[in-house]
């Protein structure tokens, strides 16, 4: 107030101002909220087996190909996920790969990669897949297998042989690996 008594520009825009932010601040924070689990849910749904079956399950033979492999689980061993596998652990890295998976979906909605011409593309795609388990170590297949997981002692001896050679020789698992949980893909 002035000497006068009344208010001044700046207390009446004040007093303007704290009732949008009494009213905002709880709206904001709710929104906030609201958007991180819409986000961590779909994290969560995203990372499931049937989020990926969902497409692939009708459109190649992958699915049939895991669910064949050790990776899918016996119902006493644990599976690895698709997303175990093809989605890195660390957020940023995650966030990458997941929005670059958009362009799959798009594809499948465009119909340029379809059940028929798949086997096609495949290669293209297995090469792109394992040059990033390349690029970054195996990294996923590191998360797993390790510590008791990967107990060089219970392993038979040309396994356990070549895997104390591979940092040596400068490889990581995918470059023995490739068709464990897929069919091996011959690249030309």
């Amino acid at each position: 107030m002035n000497k006068k008594g009344e208010t001044t520009r700046w207390q009446r825009l004040w007093s303007w101002l704290k009732r949008p932010l009494a009213l905002g601040i709880p709206i904001g924070m709710f929104l906030l909220v609201l958007v991180g689990t819409s986000f961590q849910a779909m994290m969560v749904v995203s990372n499931q087996n049937e989020f990926c079956f969902s497409c692939h399950l009708t459109m190649d033979t992958i699915v049939q190909e895991y669910q064949a492999s050790s990776h899918f689980g016996d119902g006493e061993d644990i599976p690895a996920t698709c997303s175990d596998c093809h989605v890195p652990h660390p957020f940023i890295d995650k966030m990458i790969v997941k929005t670059i998976a958009l362009k799959d979906v798009y594809h499948m909605i465009a119909g340029t990669i379809t059940k028929e011409n798949f086997e096609e593309h495949r290669p293209a795609m297995a090469e792109s897949v394992w040059k990033a388990f390349k690029k970054n170590d195996s990294a996923n297949c590191r998360h797993c297998h390790q510590g008791e997981n990967f107990d060089l002692a219970k392993q038979p001896q040309r396994a356990r042989l070549n895997h104390e050679k591979i940092e040596a020789r400068g490889e990581t698992c995918i470059d023995c690996h490739q068709g464990l949980t897929h069919n091996r893909i011959v690249v030309r």
